[in-house]
């Protein structure tokens, strides 16, 4: 067209590692209820011959799951039985995932909790990540009511007739309530008891109250959503830091309650989660888990339910990955390695593009590059990458959507898949 790309300049620092990113960073976080034979059917969800799942999963580079949720506190929901249990680890381990499991706190009692603690440790063990204590707390409890209750709870399923050995990610509050997060990692012995702090965040608030899908978009892609996080961060995260505890988002995804209809489901969204993993691998996270599942918007009806901010959704022929599965994609091909700085050293024209880099095992350095400019205004960049090493080979991939519309959710692909 008529328009010259912007000359930007990226520098990586190759020889500078700054963490290497966790194997199992990229998660996924399901309703307990997910884990119940469908009604109809009677068969579940997650099992271990759920091909199109499990290769959904492989495909998107998921190494995590997390399986709670309001679901796991709701009485008129069962609590998963054995052979439910017993499905849902065929799946992680027929899709090479790690498992955080959660158990019923509110209106249980501690020896049923530890009941079905040990029958997971014992028998699968090997995939098991942690697990949760009640869900969101901060929902109906005050703190110290919720740490006593947790102790309570806990120390009976660590006794010796139980799971000695357990482990568990805890508050799990929603973000409304990060000091949660900053007063457990506090407490006395937390060191030992928790595998990681767990926290709740969804950064662009209440979907459904989302009146302005396009204004929605333009924030995801924001540079104010970096405060936003840098902000909300600096709440907790230093106090898990200062006490040598780990954390995990292990619940969230862009909007809340479903997601944002027109924004939550579009190229946007794709464009969002890349650049959010990074942002979170910058920040010391062990990992993120967004929230999923056949997740439909309150108010909604019909046989066409949207699922919006899901990475993927069941249809008659399979599983479709969405554009925030996109995303993650991209994340799983270029985030595997040590993570190091990159400086973006000449944007006089002020593009609005982040960049982040990887140097795998060998000599490979990945380097992700986000232009989030879009629509009428939105400018191409033409980048030069200075890694400061010989380069034998270049080779690059794309993330795109056809017509370059950030308000679309068809026709995203990467490469030509």
């Amino acid at each position: 067209g008529m328009w010259a790309d912007v000359p930007v300049t990226v520098r990586v620092d190759a020889d500078k590692p700054i963490r290497t990113i966790p194997e199992d960073f990229c998660g996924l976080s399901f309703e307990t209820k997910m884990l119940l034979p469908n009604p109809t059917t009677g068969k579940h969800y997650f099992r271990g011959d759920n091909l199109p799942l499990i290769k959904a999963f492989q495909t998107m580079g998921i190494r995590h799951l997390r399986v709670g949720g309001n679901t796991a506190e709701r009485p008129t929901v069962a609590i998963p039985n054995e052979q439910d249990i017993d499905a849902l680890f065929a799946f992680a381990k027929a899709a090479g995932v790690k498992v955080i499991y959660s158990v019923r706190l509110q209106k249980n009692t501690p020896d049923e909790a530890a009941r079905i603690a040990r029958y997971v440790s014992e028998k699968y063990g090997d995939l098991l990540s942690c697990f949760i204590l009640g869900n969101e707390p901060n929902k109906d409890m005050k703190y110290p009511e919720f740490l006593a209750e947790w102790k309570k709870f806990r120390k009976i399923i660590v006794s010796p007739p139980f799971v000695p050995s357990a482990k568990f990610c805890a508050p799990t509050a929603t973000d409304r309530n990060p000091d949660w997060s900053r007063d457990m990692a506090g407490e006395p012995g937390m060191g030992e008891m928790l595998a990681m702090i767990g926290q709740h965040y969804y950064p662009g608030g209440n979907g459904p109250e989302v009146k302005d899908a396009a204004k929605a978009r333009d924030d995801m892609l924001s540079r104010e959503w970096h405060s936003r996080y840098q902000a909300f961060h600096d709440l907790f995260v230093p106090s898990v830091r200062k006490n040598g505890l780990k954390y995990r988002l292990n619940e969230g995804n862009s909007f809340s309650r479903g997601g944002a209809l027109g924004a939550s489901d579009t190229y946007a969204a794709a464009l969002w989660v890349l650049d959010y993993l990074y942002w979170w691998a910058h920040h010391e996270a062990a990992g993120l888990n967004f929230h999923s599942g056949q997740k439909v918007l309150p108010g909604t009806s019909g046989p066409d339910k949207p699922n919006v901010y899901t990475p993927l959704t069941a249809s008659g022929q399979g599983y479709q990955i969405l554009p925030i599965g996109y995303g993650i994609k991209v994340f799983a091909l270029g985030g595997q390695g040590e993570l190091v700085p990159v400086n973006v050293v000449n944007n006089e024209e002020k593009v609005n593009l982040t960049a982040y880099g990887v140097v795998a095992t060998g000599k490979t350095v990945y380097v992700t590059l986000i232009n989030r400019e879009y629509g009428p205004k939105g400018r191409t960049a033409e980048v030069g990458v200075e890694t400061g090493r010989e380069t034998q080979k270049v080779e690059s991939i794309r993330l795109r959507q056809e017509r370059g519309d950030i308000a679309q959710g068809e026709d995203v692909k990467i490469g030509r898949a």
